[in-house]
């Protein structure tokens, strides 16, 4: 979650879920309002219906979006504040991920964060304006370091990744330069597979601050040549510093990204910010400010 404040235009040139919201790093349940996680939800899942994406080298078929979200999360250390990542697929590949998520205090916007999931460009509309061009792959796999073969069931392999997943550690280092461990959560967010294109297996798993999710680590089982071997990559979903751990080893890091870059929407990752009324019920028609 990448909170940008101050900005004053719609499109700012800037299941596993459901759980009660936790505070990073304590086991005390935060306050749960039950009426801002519906329309936090009302509002994400309206406004992420009204974007398209899609490959560069498919122009001609969209991605589709998974009707509900694979995460609903929330952040009480950050403030009053409730999201929803949503999904875009190919073939059940991932395409493009969104967190999109409603502040109710101390801020009143929303914003809607993206990452490319794909290994070409993509492109995206929102209410079909053209908002976010990509000039690079989204993901880049490498295989998992001492990694065992993957296992012959999709049983087995969802016991692989779980256990894969746990070797996995992240870093988050905030712009004031502090820096805070994420938590992995236990259970793949998204599971999917491509077995025509070599994909026999993978997960989305998920590095999170309380609920929000920060980090994404993909695991797929690959077959090339003969031979299936696990694989890795990794994804922002916030603006600051982030590193990615495997037994102790830097495998992935990402440097904080000036703003300038986030608001480019050339990027891999991109943030758009909507102005929201404080009352629901004054929002004007189509998410417009």
């Amino acid at each position: 979650m990448s909170a940008i404040v101050g900005v004053s235009v719609a499109l700012a040139c800037c299941p596993a879920g459901g759980q009660a919201p936790l505070d990073a790093g304590s086991s005390k349940v935060a306050p749960v309002d039950k009426q801002q996680i519906e329309t936090a939800l009302k509002l994400t899942r309206e406004a992420a219906q009204r974007y398209e994406i899609w490959l560069e080298d498919a122009r001609d078929a969209p991605a589709k979006l998974l009707p509900d979200p694979i995460l609903r999360w929330s952040n009480p250390a950050a403030g009053e504040i409730h999201g929803n990542v949503f999904l875009w697929t190919m073939n059940q590949r991932p395409v493009a991920i969104g967190s999109l998520f409603k502040w109710f205090s101390p801020h009143w916007h929303m914003s809607h964060e993206f990452h490319s999931l794909a290994e070409g460009n993509l492109r995206a509309k929102y209410e079909s304006r053209e908002v976010w061009v990509t000039t690079a792959p989204g993901v880049r796999f490498a295989a998992v370091p001492n990694a065992p073969a993957p296992g012959a069931t999709a049983t087995h392999r969802l016991s692989q990744m779980r256990q894969l997943s746990k070797d996995f550690s992240s870093t988050k280092t905030e712009r004031d330069g502090s820096v805070g461990e994420l938590r992995l959560l236990s259970q793949p967010i998204y599971r999917y597979a491509e077995p025509s294109a070599g994909l026999v297996d993978g997960a989305i798993f998920a590095f999170v601050q309380g609920t929000d999710p920060d980090l994404f680590l993909l695991l797929e089982a690959r077959a090339s040549a003969g031979q299936t071997q696990w694989s890795f990559a990794a994804t922002r979903m916030n603006g600051v510093g982030l590193t990615l751990r495997y037994r102790e080893h830097t495998v992935w890091s990402a440097e904080a990204l000036p703003w300038a870059d986030i608001n480019s929407h050339r990027e891999i990752y991109t943030s758009f910010i909507h102005q929201a009324a404080k009352n629901p019920a004054d929002l004007p028609a189509r998410g417009q400010p």
